[in-house]
C-alpha cells in the first residue's frame, strides 16, 4: 500500500513536470509566434509606407512632365499667337495668318496630350484594349507596336486599368526615348487563372541591376505594386527588354 502511494506521489510529480514542461513550450511557441507576426506586420507597415512614397515620386514625376508641357509648349505658343494677334501687321499679311492658323490645331492638340496625361478618358469610353490600340495608332513610323491578343479581355475596374494602361504608356515611352527599338510587342492574355501582360522590345536592352535607378522604371515597378501583380524583367545588352506581368484571378 505505502509503495503504491509513493509510486503516485513519483508519477503526480513527473506528470506535473511534464505539464509544466508542456505549458512552457507551449507559452514560448506562441511568444513566438506573436513575435514573427509582429515583425511581419511590422515589414507590411514598411513594405505599404515605401510604395506610398514611390506613388507620390511617380504622381510628382508627372505632375512635373504635364507642367514642362504646358509651359514649354502650350505657354510658349500662346505667347507667340498673342505677339502675332497683337501686331496691327498680321491681319493684312497672308503668311501670319497661315502661322495662327497652323497653331491653333497645334494648341489643341497639345491641349488633348496632357488631358490624357492626367487621367484616359478613352478607357471608361471605349474599354482598355481600343485604348491600348489608339495609343499604339498615334506612335511615329520609327517603331512599329503590335497588340496581341490571346483570348478575349475582361473588363476589370477602371482603377485596375489606368494602371495597366499608365504600366504599357510608361514601358512605351521608355521604348521610344531610349531603347533604340525598331519593334514593340504588346502580348496581353487572359485565362481563367492568370491575367499576362508582356511587354517587349528589340533595342539595346539594359542592366537589370540598375532597374531602380530609372524614374521610369521605378513608376512601371511602383503600378505593378499598386495592382499587386507580379513581374520579372528580362534584359540582355543588344538583345532587347522583355517585362512580364502577372496577376493570378481570385
Amino acid at each position: 500500500m505505502v509503495v503504491n502511494i509513493k509510486y503516485m506521489i513519483v508519477m503526480i510529480i513527473v506528470l506535473s513536470i511534464i505539464i509544466t514542461f508542456v505549458f512552457l513550450v507551449y507559452r514560448a511557441f506562441i511568444k513566438k509566434i506573436l513575435k514573427e507576426k509582429s515583425q511581419q506586420h511590422q515589414l507590411e507597415l514598411e513594405h505599404q509606407k515605401e510604395v506610398s512614397l514611390q506613388y507620390i515620386s511617380v504622381q510628382e514625376s508627372e505632375r512635373k512632365r504635364i507642367a514642362e508641357i504646358l509651359h514649354d509648349d502650350i505657354g510658349n505658343k500662346l505667347n507667340i499667337l498673342s505677339l502675332w494677334i497683337n501686331n496691327e501687321e498680321t491681319w493684312n499679311n497672308k503668311r501670319s495668318k497661315e502661322i495662327i492658323a497652323q497653331q491653333i490645331p497645334e494648341l489643341i492638340e497639345a491641349t488633348r496630350t496632357i488631358s490624357h496625361s492626367l487621367y484616359p478618358v478613352n478607357l471608361e469610353k471605349f474599354g482598355l484594349i481600343l485604348t491600348i490600340e489608339a495609343l499604339i495608332s498615334n506612335v511615329n513610323e520609327s517603331i512599329t507596336v503590335q497588340l496581341i491578343l490571346n483570348h478575349n479581355y475582361h473588363k476589370r475596374p477602371i482603377s485596375f486599368e489606368v494602371q495597366v494602361y499608365r504600366i504599357i504608356q510608361e514601358f512605351l515611352s521608355n521604348v521610344i526615348k531610349h531603347a533604340k527599338a525598331t519593334q514593340m510587342l504588346i502580348h496581353i492574355r487572359d485565362t481563367d487563372a492568370l491575367l499576362t501582360i508582356i511587354l517587349s522590345d528589340n533595342g539595346v536592352g539594359f542592366d537589370c541591376n540598375l532597374l531602380q535607378k530609372g524614374m521610369g522604371l521605378k513608376n512601371i515597378e511602383t503600378r505593378i505594386q499598386s495592382i499587386n501583380a507580379f513581374s520579372k524583367w528580362k534584359s540582355k545588352k543588344d538583345e532587347g527588354s522583355q517585362l512580364i506581368i502577372a496577376l493570378p484571378k481570385r
